[in-house]
């Protein structure tokens, strides 16, 4: 009898030993998420400080057992110390040495896995700023990616809603920066200012983590009583998820400090300025071409809307020499292992309209749009007269297929689709590649 409870107890323990730890939990793919506040103030004695986290979709067993992952901590200056992670506590604590200097700043990046968050600590100093502004309006817009490692972010700190790129009004002050970022934009999301730590470069490289230090690009423009820009001499920006910290020096000396606390998406007046124009096509019966010896301009973007695919721009003119004849233009979206710019035939293959909800944008194509600025976005055709494009003959592609084909030398183009009055858009493009040397290139 007791060999038979000796091996239910035997049993009993292997059992256990095999269950997993949590059912209810995968701990390869937990999100970690900031609780506490994105921005710490210190005054000039320092002290101890504590971010506190949490897990999402963890259960209530989980948290009953306080069994969740221990993420990791760090940060890039030697004033902040003593950085332990409390994983029981779901806290993060640490040390902010003295200061009898000026005022500092530095950010705490804590991440689990694929996912982090930063903190932002400032501490006082013994010096002061010439001014410090308090922005309660973000404003600007995404490029995406050029011709630059980075992807591009032209960020606007006002103390009024901004008007547009071009315009600044009357009573506003505006901190602009163009700013460059690893992360690109999701497709046709909210223009989010990438979390991170920017610094002016004035070699503009593009890189990643750099501020566009060209006087057109990042500068103050002060409309309070006066047209007055000055272009930034040096100047550090740091992005939480819900604050932006600038500190700066003019070209004429001046030190500013800006500060703006809330949602950090751009769209004071991307939304309302950049609305869609629906209907756009004005043709009442179905398009046809047929091109012969046309040129194409294709330009490789990377990973423009932040996916798993990468991006090539692809338009196309009929006559070259004056730009006149049958116009298109197309975002082609193609795998990331083509090779990228390296495969300069990385946009042939067979397109379908994109979902952007699908699992996989891999030859795909955005439907074409016309924004209220005139800006044509995705696939379109058009036709120019002597340089000008004319948008009584102009429509976008809304559903279809097009399909790129390499034959000898040239490229042709083929196309089966329908613009947004419902007209069928068919023809044939043909033409050789016209190359350019300073794309992006991840």
């Amino acid at each position: 009898m007791k060999k038979i409870f000796a091996l239910i107890a035997l049993a009993a323990a292997v059992f256990t030993a095999c269950e997993p730890n949590d059912p209810e939990v995968n701990y390869d793919n937990l999100k970690i998420k900031l609780t506490s506040e994105s921005v710490m103030n210190f005054d000039l004695d320092g002290g101890e400080g504590t971010i506190t986290y949490d897990f999402e979709d963890v259960g209530d067993a989980t948290r009953s057992k306080k069994r969740f992952p221990t993420p990791e901590a760090a940060t890039a200056v030697e004033w902040i110390s003593d950085i332990t992670v409390h994983p029981t506590d779901l806290a993060v604590t640490f040390n902010v040495a003295a200061n009898a200097g000026d005022s500092r700043e530095a950010t705490i990046k804590v991440w689990s896995g694929d996912y982090s968050f930063m903190v932002m600590v400032k501490q006082a100093g013994t010096t002061s700023y010439d001014q410090s502004f308090e922005a309660t309006h973000v404003g600007g817009t995404y490029y995406g990616k050029v011709q630059s490692r980075g992807h591009d972010y032209f960020v606007i700190l006002s103390n009024m809603q901004p008007e547009s790129l071009g315009s600044v009004p009357y009573g506003a002050c505006e901190y602009r920066f163009d700013i460059y970022s690893e992360h690109g934009a999701a497709f046709e999301s909210p223009r989010r200012v990438p979390v991170g730590v920017y610094t002016l470069d004035h070699q503009r490289t593009g890189e990643p983590g750099t501020i566009d230090a060209y006087m057109d690009c990042s500068y103050m423009y002060d409309n309070r009583e006066m047209d007055n820009s000055v272009a930034y001499k040096t100047g550090t920006l740091t992005v939480t998820e819900d604050s932006i910290i600038a500190d700066i020096v003019l070209l004429n000396g001046e030190s500013h400090h800006v500060e703006y606390h809330g949602d950090c998406i751009m769209e004071d007046y991307t939304e309302p300025t950049f609305a869609d124009i629906s209907p756009v096509s004005q043709y009442t019966s179905d398009i046809e071409f047929n091109v012969t010896g046309g040129e194409l301009m294709p330009i490789y973007r990377g990973n423009w809307y932040d996916s798993e695919s990468d991006v090539w721009f692809v338009h196309m003119i009929e006559q070259r020499n004056g730009f006149s004849g049958v116009y298109l233009l197309f975002d082609f979206l193609v795998p990331r292992a083509n090779g990228g710019f390296e495969n300069k035939e990385g946009f042939v293959g067979e397109y379908t309209l994109l979902d952007p909800k699908a699992e996989s944008w891999d030859y795909t194509f955005p439907a074409g749009r016309l924004r209220d600025d005139s800006m044509q976005l995705h696939a379109w055709y058009a036709e120019c007269i002597s340089g000008q494009l004319d948008m009584s003959l102009a429509a976008p592609f809304t559903a279809g297929t097009i399909k790129i084909e390499k034959d000898g030398d040239d490229f042709v183009l083929t196309a089966d689709g329908r613009d947004d009055n419902g007209n069928a858009i068919k023809g044939t493009f043909r033409g050789k590649a016209n190359t350019y040397e300073n794309q992006a290139n991840d």
